[in-house]
């Protein structure tokens, strides 16, 4: 587990500065730079490609970078998504980008080629694949 800093990650929204998102569950405008960093992240993830199937049909891929940082290329043609990865104080694995915001699931280590079904703080129930590492 990696103990360090994480510098803060810009959403979609790189090189436009005053850019805002509306979280789609709240309504509420988040501003394109609000992306949590997370003090610490597992390191069995870094470098690491997954792909997520959601349970409305939607399949994103994404990669957790060595720094706590992530991209996520939603429905595999769309844009790439960034933002940051780690451990909540409980122990669950959360994300945070924009327009999305925090979203947190129990964590436990994949193999590749492993598929798990996680259900999120929200309620929302993913298929997960680890595919390879970077």
């Amino acid at each position: 587990m990696h103990l360090k800093y994480v510098s803060l990650v810009a959403g979609a929204c790189v090189a436009v500065s005053g850019c805002a998102y509306k979280v789609a569950e709240t309504g509420n405008l988040v501003p394109g730079d609000e992306v949590r960093s997370y003090d610490s992240w597992p390191d069995d993830l870094e470098g690491r490609t997954f792909k997520i199937e959601m349970d409305q049909g939607a399949t994103n891929t994404g990669n957790f970078q060595p720094n706590g940082t992530m991209n996520i290329l939603v429905n595999d043609s769309g844009p790439v998504v960034k933002g940051t990865y780690g451990f909540a104080s409980d122990g669950d694995l959360c994300i945070d980008f924009v327009p999305r915001g925090e979203e947190c699931w129990p964590y436990q280590p994949m193999r590749e080629g492993e598929t798990m079904t996680v259900t999120s703080n929200r309620g929302q129930t993913l298929e997960v694949t680890m595919l390879e590492a970077m």
